[in-house]
């Protein structure tokens, strides 16, 4: 009896730290991502992510996106995103991605853009938790990157925040709220930092496995401050019975 009350009051005060942990460092990084110039365009990001579980352990994501430096025109990127993810546990995954780049440059004169390719590999871990209602995802990324040629290499991690308004979870119907905050440093050749990206987005449960969001990301670099609108599908399909 002793001894089950004792597990109890440790398990309240972590979930605790947990919970002043995760908000404090939110509310920090969001504070970071308002400086450099801003440019006068507003693009945006279209983007389609694919998860397909194949057992409780294996799951196979596949992510493409569009990006414009226009809202609807004058292409900036597009590429294609495969993962291979292993879940250890419900809270933790590890993957491996394999990526193509096509990138480019700002011109008012489509013959007048230049491109490049980039070829990357991705080492990926994220970890899961929840407080009440409320779902935070830690991600952490390696990337490998050959861009024309130039090896490079970069690290980066994000905390994200998703907030079910008028249910308990992310079922059918559900109107939500996601966040996030995101930190890119360059490693290779040097070490200097890259971006910050902090975005936010009101989105729509339209079933279990399909959901719409619309939001706003702000990127900010040493000199510049890009913003762009975000158009976000999000695919689930379990293979498996849950």
């Amino acid at each position: 009896m002793l001894r089950n009350i004792l597990f109890q009051h440790i398990e309240r005060r972590l979930n605790m730290k947990c919970k002043y942990l995760g908000i404090t460092s939110f509310l920090f990084l969001s504070t970071v991502s308002g400086y450099g110039q801003s440019e006068d365009k507003l693009g945006s990001w279209f983007i389609y992510n694919g998860f397909f579980n194949l057992n409780p352990k294996i799951e196979l994501f596949f992510e493409t996106q569009v990006r414009t430096w226009e809202t609807f025109g004058n292409p900036e990127n597009f590429f294609l995103r495969p993962y291979f993810n292993y879940n250890f546990t419900s809270n933790f995954q590890t993957g491996l991605g394999l990526e193509y780049h096509k990138t480019w440059t700002y011109a008012e004169d489509p013959d007048d853009k230049q491109s490049s390719d980039e070829f990357r590999i991705t080492l990926q871990s994220m970890l899961f938790h929840k407080i009440d209602r409320v779902s935070i995802q830690h991600r952490y990324r390696y990337e490998f990157r050959n861009v024309d040629g130039d090896k490079l290499q970069r690290t980066r991690y994000r905390l994200q925040v998703t907030i079910p308004l008028n249910n308990k979870s992310m079922e059918k119907g559900t109107i939500f709220l996601n966040t996030f905050n995101e930190f890119l440093i360059d490693t290779e050749p040097k070490l200097s930092f890259s971006q910050n990206r902090f975005y936010v987005a009101g989105g729509y449960q339209i079933t279990k496995g399909l959901n719409f969001q619309f939001g706003y990301l702000t990127i900010s670099r040493a000199s510049t401050v890009h913003r762009r609108l975000q158009f976000f599908i999000t695919h689930k399909l379990y293979f498996y019975d849950k």
